[in-house]
């Protein structure tokens, strides 16, 4: 049965269909970005102890929302693992005063990964229901 057929409401496919959504709309603004502006950024930044480990885990949390679009349970870990390790080395690198621009840039990679993990455990809870 596909996960279509299993949530009668539709709820379930709203949520997947919202994330992918978020999903697209990030990695578009990254890839464009670095593809406009790579050239010209990438080789002028001083790439510190907190850069490389950076640009690690957002590649993690991009990949992540990629990857959830066929494995919702192992996307949505990587999107909220890579979220978690942007913001946790923006405060260790910048101090608290850059969280919060940190948690505007991540939020929609949050939600889009928060609702990958909403998805798998809706479709989970319905196949356990339906099993029994």
């Amino acid at each position: 049965m596909s996960k279509d057929q299993q949530t009668k409401d539709g709820s379930t496919t709203a949520m997947r269909w919202t994330a992918r959504i978020l999903a697209l709309l990030a990695v578009g603004l990254f890839v464009f970005f670095a593809i406009d502006l790579g050239a010209r950024v990438f080789p002028t930044l001083s790439w510190g102890p907190q850069g490389i480990p950076l640009l690690i885990v957002v590649g993690v949390a991009l990949a992540g929302v990629v990857v959830a679009w066929r494995w919702e349970l192992v996307g949505g870990i990587m999107t909220v693992a890579g979220v978690a390790g942007i913001m946790a080395l923006v405060c260790l690198g910048s101090g608290t005063d850059m969280l919060f621009c940190a948690f505007l840039f991540t939020l929609p990679l949050l939600v889009a990964g928060a609702l990958y993990l909403g998805c798998c455990w809706r479709t989970r809870m319905v196949e356990v229901a339906q099993e029994s």
